[in-house]
């Protein structure tokens, strides 16, 4: 018979403690999708960094996103230090350690950023990172330990989703637009139409009615009366007579 002993916890009060605080940092993390629902990429990148920033003991937030999600490259960052150096400066620092795909990216490593020494956590976003990559870093040489680890690839894959969404919702906006220009180009076309078939239409009733004018000829079939009473032809004729 196989008896299983419990193993005895050091600090069960503490313990218990750093369970709440990373489920409460799980439920934080699950929550993002509800800000960025209709949001643009922009907009889901910086909640992002900012949500990482405040529930992560970070030195160090980066995010890159493709051209794929939103038509142009995206870079942002946040610090611990006010002197962090630009997102574009530390996006071309990473790559020009660490090649173009974040996907061939050591999943941890220690660099120097600016003039802080960091260990540095790489995250792809979406498939092989077509829509981009997160990075965080910490002084710390242990990070990230297994909680932060957790909570950055929920983080990742939240994003990920959220992006794709992004993308298809841009998509559809930009294909609403062409077809509401392409709608308002049909209407003015067909008004300015419409209008030349008024105007071609009113012409040649004004011509019908010249044409008409100038062939009229008398109710009695031509005859006109003349000087001297009796009824005679076409006015030459009376004339004639006149004379």
């Amino acid at each position: 018979m196989v008896s299983f002993m419990e193993i005895p916890i050091e600090h069960p009060v503490e313990e218990i403690k750093r369970l709440q605080r990373c489920v409460n940092d799980l439920v934080s993390i699950l929550a993002l999708p509800a800000m960025w629902t209709g949001g643009d990429p922009s907009h889901i990148g910086q909640t992002l960094i900012d949500s990482l920033a405040s529930i992560l003991t970070l030195d160090l937030v980066y995010v890159r996103l493709n051209e794929e999600v939103g038509g142009a490259r995206i870079e942002m960052v946040r610090g611990a230090r006010s002197a962090m150096p630009l997102a574009e400066e530390i996006g071309a620092d990473l790559r020009h350690w660490f090649g173009d795909h974040p996907e061939t990216w050591p999943p941890v490593v220690r660099c120097r950023i600016g003039d802080e020494d960091l260990s540095i956590a790489a995250l792809p976003l979406g498939f092989h990172g077509r829509l981009g990559i997160i990075v965080t870093g910490a002084q710390r040489v242990d990070f990230p330990e297994q909680k932060e680890r957790l909570l950055l690839t929920v983080a990742a894959n939240q994003a990920s989703i959220a992006l794709r969404e992004a993308q298809v919702l841009c998509d559809q906006r930009g294909l609403s637009n062409e077809l509401d220009r392409r709608v308002a180009q049909r209407t003015l076309e067909l008004a300015q139409a419409n209008e030349d078939l008024r105007r071609e239409i009113a012409e040649r009733a004004r011509a019908r009615t010249q044409l008409a004018g100038e062939n009229e000829t008398p109710a009695d079939g031509g005859v006109w009366p003349c000087a001297r009473g009796r009824a005679c032809g076409p006015l030459p004729l009376c004339r004639r007579h006149g004379g």
